[in-house]
C-alpha cells in the first residue's frame, strides 16, 4: 500500500465505519420507501405504488453508492454526498409522523439516517477520509514522476 502501511491494518481499522455507513444508508433507504409506500403513495394503486418503490430504491442506491466510491477514491468533497443522502431520508421520513405511520418503523427510519450522520462524523471515518485523500494525492505523485520520467526517454 502506498504510504508504507499494510493493506490488512487498514482494512482491519477502516473497513467496519466504512460499510456501517453503506449499511446505514440502506437501512435509511429501504425504511424511507417502506413508509413512502405506506404514507405518501397509499392512494396509489399497488402495481403503481411497487413501480414508485422500486425506481426510488435504484434512485437512492445510485447515489450512495457513487458517493461512498468517491470516498474509497480518495475525493474530500463526496462526503457531502453521502451526508446529503442522510439529510434527504431524514428531511423525507419526518413530516410522515401526521400520516400517523407504524412508530417502530417510524422509529428505525429516523434513527437510521441520524446514526448514519453520526458514523459518517465518527473519529476513524474521518481518519479514514484523511488516509484516503493522502493515498490519492501520494498516488498522482507517483504518476506524474512516471510520466516525467517517460517524457525523458
Amino acid at each position: 500500500m502506498i504510504g508504507g502501511g499494510s493493506l490488512k491494518d487498514f482494512l482491519a481499522r477502516y473497513f467496519p465505519v466504512f460499510m456501517g455507513t453503506i449499511l446505514l444508508g440502506c437501512f435509511s433507504g429501504s425504511t424511507l420507501l417502506a413508509l413512502a409506500g405506506a404514507t405518501y403513495w397509499r392512494a396509489l394503486e399497488p402495481s403503481v405504488r411497487s413501480d414508485y418503490v422500486g425506481l426510488g430504491a435504484l434512485a437512492l442506491v445510485v447515489v450512495l453508492v457513487l458517493a461512498n466510491l468517491m470516498i474509497a477514491r480518495g475525493r474530500a468533497w463526496a462526503v457531502w454526498g453521502v451526508a446529503g443522502y442522510f439529510l434527504a431520508c431524514l428531511a423525507v421520513v419526518l413530516p410522515m409522523i401526521a400520516y400517523r405511520p407504524h412508530q417502530g418503523v417510524y422509529l428505525f427510519a429516523v434513527l437510521f439516517p441520524l446514526l448514519g450522520l453520526l458514523l459518517l462524523n465518527s473519529k476513524r471515518h474521518r481518519e479514514m477520509r484523511g488516509k484516503l485523500v493522502d493515498i490519492r494525492r501520494q498516488r498522482g505523485l507517483i504518476v506524474q514522476a512516471a510520466r516525467a520520467s517517460h517524457k525523458r526517454r
